[in-house]
Formats: C-alpha cells, structure tokens, sequence
C-alpha cells in the first residue's frame, strides 16, 4: 500500500483479480447478502459520489442493516467543485457544451480522485466528465468521465512509479485517495463502538 503501509493489515478489500461482479447492483445485493448471512465482521461498504449511488443507497436505506455492516459514499472532493462538465447536447449543439459545474454527488467516480496529474489532458485541461443518463428516481443526471481508460492507464503508470521509487509520492496527487481511506477508516471506526 503506497499510501497508508501501516493499514495493510487491518483492511482488506474485495480480490478484483477474481473477477467479482461490479456495479452499484451488485454491491446493493452483497451488502444485503451479507446482512442476511449474518456476517460477523465489520464491513464497510462503499459507494461512488455518483447519482446512481445516491440512488441506490435511498433504497438501500429502507431496510436497517446490522451495526457491523457501514455503508458509505466517497466524500466530497474539493478539485470536484468546479469540473468541467459536457452536457448531453442539443440540436443546435449535438456535441454538447462545456461548462463547469460542482460533480460531487452527481458524478464522482473512483477515477475523479485518482488524481489531478492523471486526469490532466495532453493540453493541460481536466477530462470532462460527460452527462449520459437520466436518474427518474434522483430527478438528475448520472455520469461518465470522458477518457475512463486512459485515466486508468495512468493511474497505473502513476502508482507503479511511486512503488518503484517512494520519492515520486511526494511529488503526485494522492489527495483524493487519502480522503477515501481516510473515511473508511472513520466508518470502520463506528461499528466498532456498535460492537
């Protein structure tokens, strides 16, 4: 763990080498799944910064869940605030027009706290994200970071360099990740005190 070594072995995360089903589907079906199995240990379950995650956790919410299972959202990123944004298009616009706009709770996906320097174009600009559904139940939009693999490729390169030499840490944006497992750590904290 690059970020946090100490916590390498008091959290563990879900073995993506094994293919799990992703999605906020999925994880509304474990996290029900696991409630209804009883599973004693503390579990944290977390959700995008995204309207279909707003969605999914208002109904996720008419059923109360053991204390041992926490279910959270991404916090809110400040570089969030104010993104570039591309609406769906019109007519008389079919490409859409680029604004800026605050994406925290409509558009947070892991990758908008991957870190400015990967979500920085060629040209110095943010990868906008790009409105792409409509959420009848949330009445607002959900998104689409334009650009999801090359950011991904990034990130990789990103973390790769920072493994192979701990100094170019200190020089990237870990911001966004650190408040993610910094909040884990605050939820995981709250089923201890409901043990």
């Amino acid at each position: 763990m690059i970020l946090r070594p100490h916590l390498t072995d008091l959290i563990r995360f879900l073995d993506y080498e094994r293919r799990p089903e992703g999605g906020v589907g999925a994880l509304v079906g474990m996290i029900r799944a696991f409630a209804a199995a009883g599973i004693a240990n503390r579990v944290v379950a977390v959700f995008d910064n995204d309207t279909a995650a707003a969605d999914a956790m208002r109904n996720l919410g008419a059923q109360p869940l053991p204390p041992q299972i926490q279910v959270m959202r991404y916090p809110d990123l400040d570089l969030a605030k104010a993104y570039p944004v591309l609406d769906p298009g019109t007519p008389e616009s079919p490409g859409g027009t680029l604004t800026v706009a605050d994406v925290n709770g409509l558009a947070g996906s892991i990758e908008l706290y991957l870190g400015r320097d990967v979500l920085t174009q060629p040209d110095g600009t943010l990868r906008p994200v790009r409105w792409t559904s409509y959420v009848p139940g949330m009445n607002r939009y959900q998104d689409q970071i334009i650009g999801k693999g090359a950011i991904q490729k990034a990130f990789r390169a990103k973390s790769r360099a920072a493994r192979e030499t701990p100094e170019y840490a200190e020089q990237q944006d870990w911001s966004g990740l650190c408040l993610i497992i910094d909040a884990i750590c605050a939820t995981a904290q709250r089923t201890r005190v409901n043990d």
